[in-house]
């Protein structure tokens, strides 16, 4: 039995051995021993166990390579970068995810679709560029655009791409600096703020120190020829409106502060156009004597319908606003005309300065609305002003809600213009007596006590020159315990009040004195001449409110208003 399971082992041996070497091309008729078999057999089983081994090292070869695929799939997808294969015709033939970010859109829908359409209009042709020198190249090209995509901000991206080896297609990355570029452009910002800044203390130090000039060397001539009246009187003058010039600086400077911190307040009143028109008639003129250019022709009217001459806007901007675009007009006007008006169109009042001047380029039609910006006449001649004007019209136009445009052309003129959305609205007829509105020019106040209250001797000395002939009884107090002191024991119609005390605010001065003396008049004087500061004193409860350096006509007729009263 044993025999015959041998020799049938054997005989399946033999077969095996024959198949195995039919394999090897050798004949099926090659007889061969036990021995042979086993032994050929044994080298089928070796060979059989190297290939198991080598089927099983494919398999962990496979393994890490679908391992190896899919953190490659991981990368590819979900890298901070962008990654695009793109078409010599710039088509989107893959990308990965952070791409289809950028672009704003879902990554199956951006295939096929070409990159250009997503980059911005004035960035076109620097990618068409780069395109088209990858692929003539074959070198790693690198460029800075700036991507638009529907309802999100403008992005600026750094591309890098090279072509494939088949010619057909290339290779970007996409990466996003917009906020290095940003940063970028602050500094560039900043060093150009810097370069103004200093460009405006120079030239304000210039404009500060001119009238200044004039101020202290007529003043010491003043001193020297008092016995001249004529001459007094001149250099009087002259010290006046140089005076008025350091006023006007000063204001300029005040206003641009206030309208970039938002405290510039909005008063939305009734302000009628003719009638606003015919005053800038006048002092159009006023300032065309002053500038010396009375050759130039210079109208200002409104062109609407009288009935529709009444607009609600903040009446005191809206004059202020027109005032500066005539005085810059005739800055840079040196024949020909000026004109001033208002025409309603499409339910908006527009209004406009034109004059025939020397005209700005198109290039800084924008830069002209910036801070401390001043044009110039030539390479080096700046024309005169503190550059600040157009930036404080531009700032108030927004405030009362109005839209700036500017038409200009060297050597040709130029236009300035803005709208304020209104509707037409008849104006409220009524009648004022001519003694309402008459202010008497001589005034008196006889058996009436005013307390100035003061720490500086030369305002002291200027408020004093003003009453001397008012016949009011003048009482000084230079602190405010001064003041409460003499305000509690004595008899008082009227106390002007500073607020700046060296030992306390006039505030707080107003509250001690009125525990005692709730009807005595109080009016603040003060150099905080903001609006603001003016709502500040009526809250604390004066009774009026004035701001340095104070007027004489203002003052008395102040003094009069409070005091006429109690004749």
């Amino acid at each position: 039995m044993k025999k015959s399971v041998e020799k049938s082992a054997t005989e399946k041996l033999r077969k095996k051995a024959e198949v195995l070497l039919e394999k090897k091309q050798l004949t099926t008729n090659t007889k061969l021993e036990e021995s042979d078999a086993l032994k050929l057999l044994h080298e089928l089983q070796v060979h059989q166990i190297e290939l198991e081994l080598q089927n099983e090292e494919l398999m962990v070869a496979k393994e890490q390579a679908d391992i190896a695929t899919e953190k490659y799939t991981e990368l590819y997808d979900f890298a901070p970068t962008g990654y695009f294969t793109l078409s010599t015709e710039g088509e989107i033939l893959e990308l990965n995810f952070t791409g289809a970010r950028m672009l704003g859109k879902d990554r199956s829908h951006l295939k096929n679709s070409r990159l250009i359409f997503f980059v911005s209009n004035n960035s076109k042709p620097t990618f068409n560029f780069f395109i088209e020198k990858i692929f003539k190249s074959n070198t790693i090209e690198t460029c800075d655009l700036t991507l638009s995509v529907k309802d999100k901000a403008p992005m600026y991206v750094f591309l890098t791409g090279i072509a494939k080896k088949n010619g057909t297609q290339c290779l970007l990355t996409m990466v996003d600096i917009t906020a290095s570029k940003q940063m970028e452009i602050d500094l560039v910002h900043a060093l150009e703020s810097d370069r103004l800044k200093t460009a405006f203390l120079h030239n304000m130090s210039h404009e500060i120190r001119t009238p200044m000039n004039s101020i202290k060397g007529f003043s010491e001539l003043l001193i020297r020829n008092s016995g001249d009246k004529e001459k007094c009187e001149k250099y009087a003058l002259i010290m006046k409106q140089r005076c008025d010039d350091l006023l006007e600086i000063m204001n300029d400077i005040l206003d641009v502060a206030k309208i970039e911190s938002g405290q510039m307040p909005v008063y939305m009143e009734d302000c009628e156009l003719i009638a606003l028109f015919e005053e800038l008639n006048v002092l159009g003129k006023e300032y065309q004597q002053h500038v010396g250019k009375q050759h130039i022709k210079f109208k200002s009217q409104a062109l609407c319908d009288p009935l529709g001459s009444l607009i609600v806007t903040d009446s005191g901007k809206l004059k202020q606003i027109l005032i500066n675009l005539i005085t810059n007009a005739f800055k840079f006007t040196e024949k020909g005309s000026i004109n001033v008006g208002c025409k309603f169109e499409n339910n908006n009042y527009v209004f406009y300065v034109s004059d025939t001047g020397i005209g700005i380029p198109a290039d800084k039609h924008k830069a002209v609305f910036e801070r401390f910006v001043q044009l110039k006449q030539n390479a080096t001649q700046v024309i005169g002003g503190n550059g600040l004007g157009l930036a404080i019209v531009k700032g108030l136009v927004c405030l009362i809600g109005g839209e700036l445009f500017l038409e200009s052309e060297p050597n040709k003129g130029s236009t300035f213009s803005f709208t304020l959305p209104g509707k037409i609205k008849l104006p409220v007829l009524s009648v004022i007596s001519s003694s309402a509105i008459e202010e008497p020019k001589q005034y008196h106040f006889p058996h009436k006590t005013i307390l100035v209250v003061e720490d500086e001797f030369s305002n002291i000395e200027y408020i004093k020159e003003i009453l001397i002939d008012t016949g009011l009884n003048i009482l000084i107090a230079k602190t405010g315990n001064e003041a409460i002191q003499i305000a509690e024991s004595q008899m008082v119609d009227l106390v002007l009040m500073d607020i700046g005390l060296p030992d306390m605010e006039g505030y707080d001065v107003l509250r001690r004195i009125r525990q005692h003396k709730s009807g005595l008049k109080m009016i603040a004087q003060t150099a905080f001449a903001t609006n603001t500061d003016e709502q500040k004193a009526f809250d604390a409860g004066f009774d009026d409110f004035i701001s340095k350096p104070m007027q004489i006509d203002a003052l008395l007729s102040l003094l009069h208003m409070h005091l006429s009263g109690n004749n």
